[in-house]
């Protein structure tokens, strides 16, 4: 038997929830992409890295760094979704999985609906890759625009998929929250930024990604994440005091009610 979890992790309400998480921690890492912009940290960082000689970027064919931060990373919110979705789906034949479905469905939603929102705002911003500008071996000069109906002009960068990815990972600590395992959710909050930093460098080293792009994508996953997990969290919690999440126990005492439903 394993050993008993915590007996309840306290729900937000939703006026905490939507001030911290939906639009507190977005707008911090919305504004700290716009300040790298804006500030020319962007271009800063991008020049520091590009080689004059090589008129490249050093790392831009790297072999290995093709492979893991360009190639296989991709996998991880597919992966990630997947294994939601399969979570959702034995839960109608596992009754000890119930709790677990609400969590599992909003988590594949972030992935996948984070993917294609990712995939589509590249039409519709101009902030190229580093690469692709003409101070920096390129072809296009630096935009004097942010966004543009004409996807002939979109930069064809902006948020970073890959670094969407990594950020995907975000998705654990508001699963770990609903569920109510403390280790999980502050785990996934390390694994998610973690993820997201290490992929987010990658790309930023081959000169494909601005830093600013990376942190958009942050905050666009951030936000998605937090508002789909919403309805989870803050269910039954109109206002006032804080109710709780029961947390998950997935053993029990021989003959309760919690093993005969498994039968």
């Amino acid at each position: 038997m394993s050993p008993p979890l915590s007996p309840a992790v306290a729900r937000p309400t939703p006026v905490f929830y939507l001030c911290t998480h939906v639009l507190g921690v977005t707008a911090i890492l919305a504004c700290l992409a716009w300040w790298a912009n804006a500030s020319g940290l962007d271009l800063a960082v991008a020049r520091a890295l590009f080689n004059p000689a090589l008129d490249d970027f050093p790392l831009h064919t790297n072999r290995w760094l093709e492979l893991v931060g360009h190639r296989m990373v991709l996998t991880l919110p597919i992966s990630l979704g997947l294994g939601a979705v399969a979570v959702a789906a034995a839960s109608y034949r596992i009754p000890a999985w119930r709790s677990l479905r609400a969590p599992a469905l909003a988590l594949a939603l972030t992935c996948i609906v984070g993917q294609l929102a990712i995939t589509q705002l590249k039409h519709y911003t101009t902030l190229p890759r580093p690469y692709d500008l003409d101070s920096l071996g390129g072809y296009t000069p630096y935009p004097q625009t942010w966004w543009t109906w004409d996807r002939g002009r979109a930069g064809g960068a902006l948020p970073s998929g890959h670094a969407g990815a990594g950020y995907s990972m975000l998705t654990l600590y508001f699963a770990g929250w609903a569920v109510g395992r403390s280790g999980w959710r502050w785990g996934g909050l390390a694994l998610g930024a973690l993820a997201g930093i290490g992929f987010s460098a990658v790309r930023i080293l081959q000169g494909a990604h601005f830093l600013s792009q990376t942190l958009w994508s942050a905050a666009l996953m951030w936000l998605l994440a937090a508002l789909f997990f919403w309805p989870v969290l803050c269910a039954g919690t109109p206002g006032g005091r804080p109710s709780s999440v029961v947390s998950i126990r997935f053993g029990g005492r021989r003959g309760s009610h919690g093993e005969k439903a498994g039968t």
